[in-house]
């Protein structure tokens, strides 16, 4: 009993300590809470703000203050310095105040008193932004800080505004006009970071001294905003670029083509031809220069061209070539070829594989054509294989000069081996000889060609001739391959010679093709390396290297091509380019595919890759798409190449944003691009048709109505040749055919979009089928009627001679 007496003590005596420690919570000291614009603040917190605020401050006495104690006073203090006093008298108060703040950060503090002695206090932090935003330059000139944008100028049309925005809280919007001659454009940046860059096209300084004013004004957050004003002049510092095509170094034809782009990264002024015969005199002037409505049309920057030369006289040539853009600067080219007579091209003699046949032991069906330079006789003889004797001699062709000698022929042949010779004599008396054996027995044709002795020729004739190439980083080879038959492979070049086409560091060699049926080719294969300008690729990629070849092989007559691709490491590094990740992609029908690619090896100074494709193309070096060895993506397109686009649709809206603005909130946009243009034949007669295939895709997020318009471009005129209409939804291909022909001979280049194909080869031609193509107005049935009766006019004719020659007949016997 006494122990539980003790216990209940001992519960009384720590109850009575731990009662003033519960009652803690209960402060003696004045409550108070602020808020800025209805916005609760506690003790630390930052307040934004665009300009000076209000501060309701609500104190009141503590819970656990002495009854009878009220507050004393309320005191706002801003910065350290005293902004308000407010006495109190009473156990609550709720005041608001609007102390003076400076542009900048506000250190805000709170104190409440009471009568009894009691302090308590809260601090907090306002951020006032009154300042508008700076701006300064660092393209197309660099501008000093918390200074006004001086005028400037820049040297291209296609100008880059770039800058840094100095601002403490967020910029909302950025915008950007351009006036030129009284044109405007508006450029609209949302939520912009720290440093900005847009790209604007300028208008270059007039013969009237036409400046491009810019105005550049940023708002923040808080709705302050500054303006810049000033004005840019564009001035033309390079001289322009000149880009001629391949060229012949040699030629027997009387007239010759040649063909360029001229381009400046500020206007083009123009193109003069200037053309110096054997003698030194000046044979030709040819001019060309662009034709543009106004500052802003994309036809300033580059001028196509293609003259028509005629070489009358044998000898070397001199062709100058000089480019102008419109502030006077030009540069200059002169290539030279070397006119010679037909009669110096040596006659080639070709024997028609399919045709010639063995129809007996003793004859022989020979057929085959002489060709090139100029033919005066051709004869034909065989001779027996053992003994050497002649046993047939026959002139094909004699007594006049002749540029082609066809001929089908059937002569006799031994019953055995039989060595057959066909000799062709140019204008200067020399001969030139074809031989082959066949066998009479065995009735095989073109035998022992296994076989050195002899003297026949073999097949394939393999050629590779360098082409003149002006490009920068650009090599191309003309290739011919004639009489390839089926089911072989065709090393080009033959013999020990491996280079087919080389740049500085890009090099194709020991092409081989897979024959698959008997065919002739003539290819052009360039090269192009990182030297200049977009290169052809699948999108996303880093393309280092390519390779087209524009050829005139039939579909079918190849089942694959291999080569092997050479780069030079030097180039690879300096373009931060891994080997290791490059492989070979073709462009087929418009879509880009990978093709086996096997790194072969590195002597240290080069990489070597084995490519095996199921055709011929355009190739592309380059990195996996989406996979980038650091610095930029994206495989692009140039019309060198034959593909390329510059995303137009129908309705003349750039894939881009329409209105010039790039506002976070677009709606979807169609984006239309030209992959690819081919043509079935690049040699044609007059009027005679090319089939003209367009790879398109539609690379936006909205469906395009898209108009191609195909364009042919001769001697530097540009005229429209067809036009087609496809939808393309996002994302998808489509491909147009359209046909075109050509009324005058020479070299043609047809365009959609400025991705060409091409030169068309248009040679004199027509007759009858020409003719025909003139009535191609009338009506079917009104040409079947007008054939109809001229059959039955024909008939009626005919059975009228016969029966007056029956009548007459008649009457003289009796």
């Amino acid at each position: 009993m006494r122990l539980r007496w003790v216990s209940v003590l001992v519960l009384l005596i720590l109850a009575s300590v731990a009662a003033p420690a519960l009652a803690g919570a209960a402060s003696e000291k004045p409550a108070v809470d602020v808020t800025v614009r209805s916005t609760d603040v506690s003790s630390g917190d930052t307040y934004e703000s665009g300009s000076d605020v209000e501060i309701t401050v609500n104190a009141s006495v503590g819970d656990a203050a002495p009854a009878g104690t009220t507050l004393s006073e309320v005191v706002v203090r801003v910065n350290g310095d005293l902004a308000t006093s407010i006495p109190a008298n009473g156990t609550s108060l709720s005041e608001t105040v609007r102390p003076d703040l400076r542009d900048g950060s506000n250190s805000i503090r709170v104190i409440v008193t009471d009568d009894a002695g009691n302090v308590n206090a809260t601090s907090f932090t306002v951020l006032k932004d009154a300042e508008p935003p700076h701006i300064f330059l660092t393209s197309p000139y660099e501008t000093a800080p918390w200074k006004p944008i001086p005028n400037g100028s820049a040297n291209d049309t296609r100008a880059t505004i770039a800058g840094t925005i100095i601002e403490e809280t967020s910029v909302t919007e950025l915008r950007i006009i351009r006036w030129y001659d009284d044109q405007r454009t508006t450029e609209t940046l949302r939520n912009v970071e720290e440093n900005f860059s847009v790209d604007l096209l300028l208008g270059p300084a007039g013969d009237n001294g036409t400046l491009n004013r810019i105005r550049l004004t940023a708002t923040d957050e808080f709705g302050n905003f500054r303006d810049y004003e000033f004005f840019v002049e564009v001035t033309d510092g390079a001289e322009p670029e000149l880009r001629l095509r391949p060229f012949p170094n040699e030629t027997a034809e009387n007239r010759i083509f040649l063909a360029g782009t001229v381009t400046d990264d500020v206007s083009v002024g123009g193109v003069n031809v200037t053309v110096r015969d054997p003698t030194g005199n000046v044979t030709g002037r040819y001019q060309a220069s662009p034709s543009y409505s106004g500052p802003f049309d994309d036809d300033r920057y580059s001028l196509a061209f293609n003259d028509s030369i005629y070489p009358l006289y044998t000898g070397t040539y001199e062709v100058t070539v000089t480019a102008t853009d419109t502030a006077g600067k030009s540069v200059s080219e002169t290539v030279t070829f070397e006119r010679v007579s037909k009669g110096d091209v040596a006659p080639t003699v070709a024997v028609d594989r399919s045709r010639t046949v063995v129809v007996g032991t003793e004859r022989l069906f020979l057929s085959g054509v002489a060709f090139q330079g100029v033919t005066e006789r051709v004869v034909v003889e065989t001779r027996n294989a053992t003994t050497g004797d002649t046993v047939d001699y026959q002139v094909v062709h004699a007594g006049s000069r002749r540029e082609r000698v066809e001929f089908d022929r059937e002569v006799a042949i031994a019953p055995g081996r039989t060595t057959v010779i066909v000799r062709a004599t140019d204008a200067k008396g020399e001969e030139h000889t074809e031989r082959f054996r066949v066998n009479g027995t065995t009735r095989g044709t073109f035998v022992d060609e296994g076989d050195d002795s002899g003297g026949e020729s073999r097949w394939p004739a393999v050629t590779v001739e360098p082409l003149r190439d002006g490009r920068p980083g650009t090599a191309s080879s003309s290739v011919s391959v004639r009489r390839a038959s089926a089911d072989t492979t065709v090393a080009v070049p033959d013999g020990n010679a491996s280079e087919v086409v080389a740049t500085a560091n890009v090099s194709v060699e020991r092409l081989r093709l897979d024959v698959a049926a008997d065919t002739n080719l003539t290819a052009t294969v360039v090269a192009r390396e990182r030297a200049d300008g977009a290169l052809a690729g699948p999108d996303g990629s880093r393309v280092g290297a390519t390779v087209t070849v524009q050829h005139s092989v039939a579909e079918g007559a190849l089942d694959g091509v291999t080569y092997d691709l050479v780069v030079r490491r030097s180039y690879l590094d300096a373009h931060g380019l891994d080997p290791a990740n490059l492989s070979v992609y073709r462009l087929s029908k418009g879509n880009w595919s990978s093709v086996e690619t096997t790194a072969t090896g590195s002597n240290g100074s080069s990489v070597r890759y084995a490519v095996d494709s199921p055709g011929l193309s355009v190739f592309s070096l380059a990195t996996e798409p989406g996979v980038v060895d650091g610095g930029e993506a994206g495989g692009t397109t140039d019309g060198t190449d034959g593909v390329a686009g510059n995303g137009t649709v129908a309705n003349g809206t750039d894939g881009g944003a329409g209105n010039g603005t790039s506002d976070a909130a677009a709606a979807p946009e169609p984006d239309v691009v030209v992959t690819n243009l081919t043509v079935n034949r690049t040699a044609v007669a007059v009027n005679e048709s090319v089939l003209v295939n367009v790879s398109l895709e539609n690379r936006g997020d909205a469906a395009a109505t898209y108009t191609a318009d195909l364009r042919a471009i001769h001697e530097g005129n540009t005229s429209q040749v067809a036009n087609r209409t496809a939808v393309l939804p996002p994302g998808e291909n489509r491909s147009l055919e359209l046909t075109a022909a050509f009324a005058e001979s020479g070299n043609h280049t047809l365009a959609v979009d400025g991705t060409e194909a091409g030169p068309v080869v248009v040679g004199g031609g027509g007759g009858l089928f020409s003719f025909l193509s003139v009535l191609s107005f009338l009506p079917l049935r009104l040409i079947g009627m007008a054939l109809g009766g001229l059959i039955g006019l024909g008939l009626v004719v005919v059975l009228l001679r016969f029966v007056l020659g029956k009548v007459g007949g008649d009457s003289a016997d009796g």
